[in-house]
């Protein structure tokens, strides 16, 4: 049951990127006891993003064109697991109207405490939306959309064998409350020598 929802859901996303190119989506699944992440996305959303990174006419082949896809998404896609960056080995592209980058993650640990996924291939693109699908051994699936608010990233942690995002916005909010208290002081500081002159 579950193969036959994931096959649906890959044709139905598949639909709906190919015509449009702010829409992609980004998985991280097991199969044949590899783990594995698959960004896919219209044909014209890398085109796009290669076009502004390495110039038009950076490319005169496919194979040239799906060279500098892999160096971008080498540059812009990571994942952490457990506080341990993993490599993403192995890049490949699949060229089509939809077209598909695949890379296998090394080492994944076998238990699961805090992950990190950033996937900022397409934030040059404005209004850009990357679905991400999450599965992993023992846990829910479970699904994030990732775009220019979230800064393209998710902190996840486990707990109780379910997925948590972990909250940045307090870590935000106390670098806000400092960067305010550094104004003030600075500011009567600045006021207080310009008095004395």
């Amino acid at each position: 049951m579950r193969l036959i929802a994931m096959t649906l859901l890959l044709l139905y996303t598949g639909v709906v990127h190919a015509h449009q190119p702010d829409l992609s989506n980004i998985m991280i699944f097991e199969q044949d006891g590899k783990n594995l992440l698959m960004i896919r996305s219209a044909l014209t959303a890398f085109e796009g993003e290669v076009d502004f990174h390495y110039q038009k006419g950076a490319y005169k082949t496919p194979e040239a064109f799906i060279q500098l896809v892999i160096k971008r998404f080498e540059h812009t896609c990571r994942v952490i697991i457990n506080n341990e960056t993993i490599r993403l080995i192995n890049p490949r592209v699949v060229l089509g109207h939809e077209t598909t980058v695949v890379a296998e993650l090394a080492k994944v640990p076998q238990t699961i405490k805090s992950y990190y996924i950033k996937n900022a291939f397409f934030e040059d693109m404005p209004s850009n939306q990357c679905e991400l699908i999450l599965t992993a051994k023992g846990l829910p699936q479970k699904q994030f959309i990732l775009n220019n608010t979230n800064n393209q990233e998710v902190r996840l942690r486990v707990k109780n064998a379910e997925w948590i995002v972990k909250d940045s916005s307090s870590s935000f909010v106390k670098n806000l409350l400092w960067g305010a208290i550094f104004v003030i002081v600075g500011t009567f500081t600045i006021a207080v020598i310009k008095e004395r002159k």
